[in-house]
């Protein structure tokens, strides 16, 4: 038998981590992943400002003089958060057999995997904007309507997930299963979770993952001042010239008191009895749908911040331009009413999104350095998904201890809340 050394241990520790995360890591392929220059993320603080689709007019008429128009585009900051380790440390009598080490690993990377698919579901779940409630006996028609909420809005579209949770699952997934949607497809998308494809635009996936949302009766406030806002690409300071970056999804709103609302609360606004209504982004028709936003924030006792920016398509306040970005049909005045949707103590969400809305920030570091230093040893390998995942692994002499700390490093950021959201049954 083969004399185990150090080494051996960590790579069979380090393939066993990469071997089983990469299995279960089901949520990253259907996200956009992207890893920046690590040099530009080190100088801005491991934030990176990235743009978002614009929006053009279109101005009839022969004669355009004096109705040229600008070109505006929005920012959203992306980050790295830190990374995400596991860190053993054992006593050389602990490094004798081989299968104890293997384990170790294999539990490693299905960790690794559910802390990056649980961050990517709580992200969606808490800032993604759209949310509806249904009583659908039939999966399709209860996936259907998150697929007519997304087409009315008309932003951008590629590839679209939907994520059921158990007991949702449950109760749709013989339904769905009965669609016969996965025909042809290799037998390993049911051990990924997925057990539908391009049901009402979808791919649908179950995931024990999924956030709850916590709702409850309407804190019924109001606004106190008429709300006007304009997309920003961000402000020039006229003197110094410095740039400062505006993040295109974020509105404060004034109100009479926040503190019975939730951060992940999805309201909508309504001037009288009539609801803000959404507008298709393309040709701005009033889908005669309510707008729903997600509270991101509560600054203070009496504001709030919400995603999306509430653009308003018959502001006065805003040029051709500008108006080109209207997502509502109207202002939120003052007096307007804010109203929770999630009305329900608490539910189990079920998330779909667009893949295009969800960014995933792969963090890399120069990791021969430490062959540098103190006698690391450094293993690393970029995954399938495009992610890397390394370890770092060294020993101490004088009390016999071999230490191993293997992470992966990366952010979510939801780009576009306008394209995510949640749905629940009752």
């Amino acid at each position: 038998m083969a004399a185990l050394t150090a080494g051996k241990i960590a790579e069979v520790m380090f393939e066993e981590a990469l071997d089983t995360y990469e299995p279960q890591d089901m949520l990253l392929p259907t996200t956009t992943f992207y890893e920046p220059d690590g040099s530009t993320m080190q100088n801005s603080g491991n934030i990176i400002w990235r743009p978002v689709q614009q929006h053009r007019p279109v101005i009839d008429g022969w004669d355009l003089t004096g109705l040229e128009t600008g070109i505006i585009e929005e920012t959203y900051p992306a980050t790295l958060t830190v990374p995400k380790n596991d860190l053993v440390s054992q006593r050389a009598d602990d490094m004798r057999d081989m299968r104890f080490w293997q384990k170790a690993g294999q539990e490693a990377g299905r960790q690794q995997a559910t802390n990056l698919n649980k961050a990517i579901a709580s992200a969606v779940g808490t800032q993604g904007a759209m949310f509806y409630r249904s009583n659908q006996a039939s999966g399709y028609d209860f996936i259907a309507e998150a697929q007519a909420l997304m087409n009315e809005r008309q932003g951008a579209k590629t590839e679209r997930c939907f994520l059921l949770n158990d007991r949702d699952n449950l109760k749709f997934g013989k339904d769905l299963a009965a669609r016969q949607t996965l025909q042809g497809r290799p037998e390993s998308t049911w051990a990924t979770g997925q057990i539908g494809q391009n049901v009402a635009e979808f791919d649908i996936y179950t995931a024990s993952f999924l956030p709850n949302i916590a709702g409850g009766a309407d804190p019924a406030t109001t606004v106190t001042a008429n709300q006007s806002f304009a997309p920003t690409a961000g402000l020039v300071d006229p003197v110094l010239n410095t740039v400062t970056n505006v993040d295109y999804r974020t509105a404060t709103i004034p109100v009479t008191a926040s503190a019975g609302y939730n951060i992940g609360d999805k309201i909508t606004f309504s001037n009288g009895a009539v609801t803000v209504k959404a507008v298709g982004l393309a040709d701005k028709s009033d889908t005669g749908v309510a707008m729903t936003f997600t509270i991101v924030g509560k600054p203070t006792g009496t504001s709030i911040t919400v995603f999306p920016k509430p653009i308003a398509l018959d502001d006065p306040a805003l040029s051709t331009l500008e108006k080109a970005y209207a997502n509502v049909n109207t202002r939120i005045l003052n007096t307007a009413t804010v109203n929770r949707v999630n009305i329900d103590a608490s539910k189990k969400l079920n998330l779909f999104y667009d893949k295009d809305a969800v960014e995933v920030l792969g963090g890399s570091i120069p990791a021969d350095l430490f062959k540098s230093f103190d006698g690391l040893k450094v293993i690393n390998q970029t995954m399938k998904n495009g992610l890397k995942m390394y370890m770092i692994y060294d020993a101490n002499m004088i009390n016999m201890q071999f230490r191993y700390r293997l992470f992966t490093w990366w952010g979510v950021t939801i780009k576009d809340p306008s394209r995510c959201g949640g749905a629940v049954t009752f």
